[in-house]
């Protein structure tokens, strides 16, 4: 997910010491800590409560050995070897430590200490405030997703060389966690140079993704996709019904709705006739006898998909050049270059599958090719030109019959072929300008040869679509591959290109739509129930501990108090859909304790980016065919954000999409209508474009390398750390 940062980053680091938290018990906490001052009682039985985790731990015997390595006797390397080893600093208190000064390490190994070792001296207080990050849908790998939290949030910050982050594994409870912390300045300073604001963020993250592994087949996607898009056009229909804030509020659904909705399941059956088609021919070429008819149109059938595959592939190359090359920061005429040439590109590629899948399916009607009905020899076996009396079922049945015979399949074949090898050629170029971009250290992002690689990954895709529809009908009869080139007119070429384009439309459903099928509750009874109760329980496992954690103060009397005041709540994709469930269960549960946690008080921001919350609230809602709407009313009990702007809504829900990002949008289902129109008041999700998120599909993913989301972060969980620009300081 991360890509290179706009300006050097960190890089030194600090193995800090493990340290162990104890947690108030959820279930168990009555009263608010904030309030233990106010009753005696509270403050007895909230110590007493921390004070019975510690009596359960066995003391230890003797001093504990120090974490920090420095003034103990430490294998070293050899001197040949020292290129190949970058030691520690001196006061990381890693394991080659060596000097005797007192390291960072000891500063900050006082796990339940509110002033930081470092700003103790100069009275300023730094304040600790937790992040957790959720990932999306696909196969993500640990500490990948807070790998790219703790970049995103580096790259924005003015001075990110001057931090050093520290790496630690804590204990919270029964939660054993890694996390990163970055100590962070504000801007703002004070008449002697000192920052008025100092934080310590400490970065979390939820791993689901091995949850789902394996688990969804293609046919549960298929069945998913089918269920929502005709869900999603019946929906459209008429004024869409939420139950929400204790009413039931009205939304009118835009016309383009269903037409993307009826686009998407097009797509859907086209790649399923083409899979089914092209399945068929080769079980033609194992001598089926049922499939014999298909071996006598094999050449036209492998040339009509070679050519699918080339503008795919081209397509591909498009997207993967477009990435990797678009500057972090796109002025306004370049996010139009870039997404529009993206967005042509996208076009054809779906004329091309549409049209491929129109041209393929009539092979399964055998009498209109084979003439194996007696009664239409005449009409099937040949092509009569010029014929303008037919019905239109003849014209179209001599339409095939026209363009199957007439087919040029050699020449396409070998078209086709040509400009997938060439696809393959642009793209390995821009892989291994990558890799020596990198082993220079230069900027990948707008770099001038990314530039030219795109320019000609969209010519090769315009020349994929054009050539093969002019070749199709004719139009280029004169054009013909040099001799040495005549090898790729060979229909074996296209089958490994043809796997290799079946699996990875597979790869995509089943390992992205599949984590969404899984997760998403459908209106029917399903077996991903228990998958989907332990990515939830994960969630809220780790998020739990850290609104439980409590620190105790030196002083034996000082009631306990909450290691972190304020957190922040970011989820990616379906981490989205994951984070906004775990909020709702953590202030359910706090409420029905009396709001003994202060979650919503205590939560400083959700930042939801890439988000498909409201296509999964609208795609996925059976609108009750009475008027009280039983169903929808229950469910919104679970959901106390959209129960409560006074009790639930305490912070800001910022929700960052792009118009060229498929899977997110503007969030408008978890609003009161009208909330959303300008000017957004501020207890209302406040929608913020991420208009560097500029190429299509890859948009995405494009949020954890653009600066929008973490800009918008860290003003929420670390005011007057950075200076937002104009426009998005509005929204913020």
């Amino acid at each position: 997910m991360a890509s290179s940062p706009s300006k050097p980053l960190p890089s030194k680091y600090e193995i800090a010491e493990p340290q162990t938290y104890d947690a108030f018990v959820f279930p168990a906490a009555k009263i608010s800590p904030v309030d233990v001052a106010k009753t005696s009682a509270t403050e007895v039985a909230l110590k007493a409560s921390a004070e019975k985790t510690l009596i359960d731990k066995p003391q230890p015997k003797a001093a504990r050995e120090p974490w920090s390595d420095a003034n103990k006797e430490t294998p070293k390397v050899k001197e040949k070897d020292k290129d190949k080893f970058e030691p520690p600093d001196k006061d990381s208190g890693g394991p080659a430590g060596t000097s005797a000064v007192k390291s960072t390490i000891e500063k900050f190994a006082a796990s339940h200490e509110a002033i930081d070792e470092t700003t103790r001296d100069i009275g300023i207080t730094r304040e600790k405030r937790a992040v957790w990050v959720v990932h999306g849908m696909g196969q993500q790998i640990p500490f990948e997703t807070l790998d790219s939290l703790a970049t995103g949030l580096l790259d924005v910050l003015p001075n990110p060389t001057q931090i050093k982050p520290r790496l630690r594994t804590v204990k919270i409870a029964d939660q054993v966690l890694q996390r990163v912390e970055l100590d962070i300045d504000g801007i703002n300073k004070d008449n002697a140079g000192k920052p008025l604001k100092q934080y310590e963020l400490h970065l979390y993250e939820t791993y689901w993704a091995p949850k789902t592994e394996g688990v969804a087949k293609l046919s549960d996607v298929v069945s998913f996709l089918w269920d929502g898009g005709l869900r999603g056009i019946l929906n459209s229909m008429k004024s869409f019904k939420r139950a929400m804030f204790g009413g039931m509020a009205t939304f009118s659904i835009r016309w383009l709705t269903p037409f993307w909705l009826c686009l998407t399941l097009l797509i859907l059956v086209a790649l399923t006739a083409i899979n089914a088609v092209v399945l068929a021919a080769a079980g033609a070429q194992t001598g089926l006898v049922a499939l014999a008819f298909l071996k006598t149109h094999w050449p036209q059938l492998t040339a009509l998909a070679s050519c699918m595959v080339a503008v795919a592939f081209s397509f591909g190359a498009v997207l993967f050049v477009a990435d990797l090359g678009k500057p972090q920061q796109l002025t306004t005429p370049g996010r139009i270059l870039v997404g529009g040439f993206c967005w042509m590109a996208m076009i054809y590629t779906i004329l091309n599958i549409l049209g491929t899948a129109a041209l393929m399916m009539p092979i399964f009607h055998v009498d209109w090719i084979s003439g194996t009905d007696g009664a239409s020899t005449a009409i099937t076996r040949t092509c009569i030109a010029g014929v303008n009396s037919q019905g239109w079922i003849e014209s179209m049945r001599n339409f095939v019959v026209c363009l199957f015979e007439k087919m040029p399949s050699a020449k396409l074949q070998g078209f086709a072929t040509l400009i997938i090898l060439l696809a393959g050629v642009l793209v390995a170029a821009a892989m291994i300008t990558r890799a020596v971009l990198r082993s220079s250290e230069e900027r990948l992002q707008g770099h001038w040869l990314f530039m030219i690689l795109s320019v000609l990954t969209f010519v090769l895709n315009l020349v994929a679509f054009f050539g093969s529809v002019l070749l199709l009908q004719g139009h280029l009869g004169s054009w013909n591959l040099p001799p040495y080139l005549h090898f790729l007119e060979n229909p074996a070429w296209v089958w490994p290109f043809l796997i290799l384009f079946s699996a990875k439309v597979r790869e995509i459903l089943v390992q992205y739509v599949g984590d969404v099928a899984i997760y998403v509750r459908p209106n029917q009874l399903d077996r991903f129930e228990e998958v989907r109760s332990k990515i939830k329980e994960a969630a809220r496992s780790v998020a739990s501990a850290l609104f439980t954690a409590y620190k105790l103060e030196p002083q034996p009397e000082a009631a306990p108090e909450f290691q972190y005041d304020k957190i922040a709540l970011v989820g990616h994709s379906l981490g989205s859909v994951i984070a906004y469930d775990t909020l709702n269960r953590l202030m359910l549960d706090d409420w029905l304790c009396k709001g003994a946690l202060q979650v919503a008080e205590r939560t400083a921001t959700m930042v939801t980016f890439g988000s498909p919350l409201n296509k999964t609230a609208f795609l996925f809602t059976i609108q009750g065919k009475d008027s009280l709407h039983i169903r929808e009313r229950l469910a919104s009990t679970v959901q106390p954000l959209i129960m409560s702007y006074p009790k639930f809504r305490k912070f800001k829900w910022i929700n960052v999409f792009s118009r060229n990002d498929i899977v997110s949008g503007h969030l408008k289902f978890y609003d009161l209508p009208g909330y959303q129109d300008e000017p957004v008041p501020g207890i209302a999700v406040q929608n913020i474009k991420d208009r560097d998120a500029a190429v299509p599909l890859v948009a995405h993913v494009a949020y954890w390398k653009n600066k929008t989301v973490w800009i918008a972060l860290l003003s929420q969980i670390a005011p007057g750390t950075i200076a937002p620009s104009p426009d998005l300081a509005k929204l913020l």
